[in-house]
């Protein structure tokens, strides 16, 4: 059998990074008018589990984007987007993602190497760079799924309380909780693969990595759970021997 070269892997993983953004055009195109936008959105709905991001969406590619966020979709995982193709009825999507499928099977190990070197170089501003901000490369770890349970009185107040309070408290702990934030995420249920992937995204920046852990964690909670979320924050401040932090959060949320 004939071996591939490294220059050759390296342009079909080029090849792909450019057929990525080509698939996410062709769908874009398809989806015109808020009715084809809305039937995209209906399609991830139960993917995203966040009615409140969902509501925000207005264009198509803001919808692309939150999924990638999320590790949803990527040059990686491309299978959601056969959900547009079904909500748009588009052929030409569907032909064109059937063909990077192929492509992507047959080479997949050389490409997935590519795309996490690219991860750990990023000033090299790749076409992937570009157009790809976040992968997970344990694809075997996913979210867990959250039931919401049905809001009440105190629950929304927690929320609102909470959604008040929501930027002084990722400062207060991008500034408090230092070099132990890895132990504070997973107290947050952050898979080990994430804060893996969070920590070679931002090496020289620990106040981003922190950040990034504590949306990760949020993400996990639509609105009508953000209380539940909240109860998991302070657990793991607790759990982390950080109770000042959680006494500062809990008189923050009572203002």
């Amino acid at each position: 059998m004939e071996r591939i070269s490294v220059q050759d892997h390296r342009a079909v993983y080029e090849r792909l990074c450019k057929d990525y953004l080509n698939l996410k055009l062709l769908a874009q195109n398809a989806c015109h008018g808020p009715e084809r936008l809305e039937r995209c959105k209906q399609s991830v709905r139960q993917d995203i589990h966040s009615c409140r991001k969902l509501s925000r969406i207005t264009q198509f590619e803001q919808l692309v984007a939150l999924m990638e966020q999320r590790n949803l979709v990527s040059l990686l995982k491309p299978d959601l987007i056969e959900r547009f193709v079904l909500a748009l009825d588009t052929k030409e999507v569907g032909g064109a993602l059937t063909s990077y499928r192929n492509v992507l099977r047959s080479h997949y190990e050389p490409v997935r190497r590519f795309y996490l070197e690219d991860l750990r170089h990023r000033d090299r501003r790749t076409l992937l760079e570009k157009e790809v901000e976040r992968i997970k490369l344990q694809e075997s770890t996913e979210p867990p799924a959250v039931t919401p349970r049905p809001p009440t009185a105190t629950t929304n107040a927690k929320r609102d309380a909470y959604l008040r309070q929501r930027e002084g408290i990722y400062s207060l702990l991008q500034l408090e909780i230092g070099k132990s934030w890895k132990v504070f995420g997973r107290f947050l249920n952050v898979p080990a693969g994430e804060l893996d992937e969070i920590e070679e995204r931002n090496r020289q920046d620990l106040k981003t990595r922190i950040y990034e852990t504590l949306e990760w964690a949020e993400m996990q909670y639509d609105d009508a759970a953000l209380d539940q979320y909240v109860g998991v924050l302070l657990k793991a401040l607790e759990s982390s021997r950080r109770k000042d932090l959680k006494r500062k959060i809990e008189t923050m949320l009572q203002r």
